[in-house]
């Protein structure tokens, strides 16, 4: 009975320790709300025949849905557990590959005849994305001013892909074009891209030049 008793006072202990502050346990659950309805948006929109649409699912999996599910899964588990300059730079680079290759012509074009090809790309995206916005976050504790040229990189690189979808004067993907007014939907998913650069990439580097002066402000002289 007494070590039952002790086991009980020690479940007990260790919940009222786990417990969150409420703001915190707001954040938590705001979070985990988003990232969910994030997917289910990102998995409809891409069935879609719209690149607009199919762009949008591209944009919510790759700057919404994974920097949300990255902090969630840090914060649960502390992943990963150190940063450097060299584990950020390799990161982006696989993002890097793995969007310009999905974007090509031809992936992109097949993928409108496969849902299943579809949703791949989609999972492929959101995976390596998180395993780059987990890094990224990483480095931010850090207080790794660096980060933001891998920022800036690779969101100008992201944004070049939609300069071209919006002043190409041709459809960049003929195969895709399901409907009348493809151009003008090849021109909206440009725009949709270049509006998320500045908002994530862009975004974070302000954050982590924000924190850095609070940093400093605080720490005594």
């Amino acid at each position: 009975m007494g070590r039952a008793r002790n086991a009980s006072t020690k479940s007990l202990l260790s919940q009222g320790h786990n417990t969150l502050p409420p703001f915190e346990a707001s954040a938590l659950f705001l979070a985990k709300a988003v990232l969910v309805s994030a997917l289910i948006a990102s998995v409809l929109a891409i069935q879609g025949g719209m690149l607009a649409l199919h762009m949008t699912a591209h944009i919510v999996a790759m700057n919404l849905a994974a920097p949300v599910f990255a902090w969630l899964v840090k914060n649960r588990t502390g992943w990963p557990a150190g940063s450097s300059l060299r584990s950020v730079c390799i990161a982006a680079l696989a993002q890097l590959m793995v969007f310009f290759l999905w974007h090509s012509p031809l992936l992109m074009e097949l993928s409108m005849h496969s849902a299943g090809l579809r949703l791949a790309m989609l999972a492929v995206l959101f995976c390596v994305s998180t395993w780059f916005w987990g890094h990224v976050l990483e480095a931010i504790s850090q207080n790794r001013l660096e980060t933001i040229a891998v920022l800036l990189v690779t969101g100008k690189l992201v944004c070049l892909v939609a300069v071209l979808l919006v002043f190409a004067p041709r459809l960049i993907y003929p195969g895709m074009a399901m409907h009348v007014g493809a151009l003008d939907d090849q021109h909206l998913a440009g725009l949709l891209m270049l509006s998320a650069c500045p908002l994530t990439y862009v975004g974070a580097s302000i954050y982590i030049v924000a924190r850095w002066f609070k940093n400093l402000s605080s720490s005594p002289a």
